[in-house]
């Protein structure tokens, strides 16, 4: 196990953790997107801010503008369901979110020159089915 598979593994608790606790504080979508989305800003613009010298020379801004639309509309989905989920639903919802999220990048890979192999197949329809059966 190499540094990325740890901060894969630290990514996945953390991001499994947040929603959780987010479920329970109150706020309503569009405003726990909000204060969510500052509160993120102020803990990582130390390490961002010691890594931008130069960075900005190869950026495809497009690129980013895209991943922030995209980003900001699925915060403001994921926190709109958030709010409004119960103690006893938000689990479920979240496993239906992550699986859909998981098959997101499946797909792309597929699209873009991975070929959709029986096994991708299968991956497909299992995720169907633990959507299905968790949900």
């Amino acid at each position: 196990m190499n540094e990325l598979h740890v901060r894969a593994m630290l990514a996945g608790v953390f991001f499994g953790i947040w929603p959780l606790l987010m479920n329970r504080s109150g706020l309503t979508g569009n405003v726990s997107s909000a204060v969510f989305a500052l509160g993120a800003l102020v803990v990582v613009s130390p390490f961002a801010l010691y890594e931008f010298r130069g960075v900005t020379v190869s950026v495809v801004w497009t690129m980013v503008v895209g991943a922030c639309i995209f980003g900001g509309l699925g915060l403001l989905a994921f926190n709109g369901m958030l709010s409004k989920a119960t103690p006893q639903t938000v689990g479920s919802l979240f496993v239906l979110m992550i699986v859909v999220q998981i098959a997101t990048p499946a797909l792309y890979h597929v699209i873009n020159g991975g070929g959709l192999t029986i096994s991708k197949t299968f991956g497909f329809a299992a995720a169907i089915l633990a959507a299905f059966l968790l949900v």
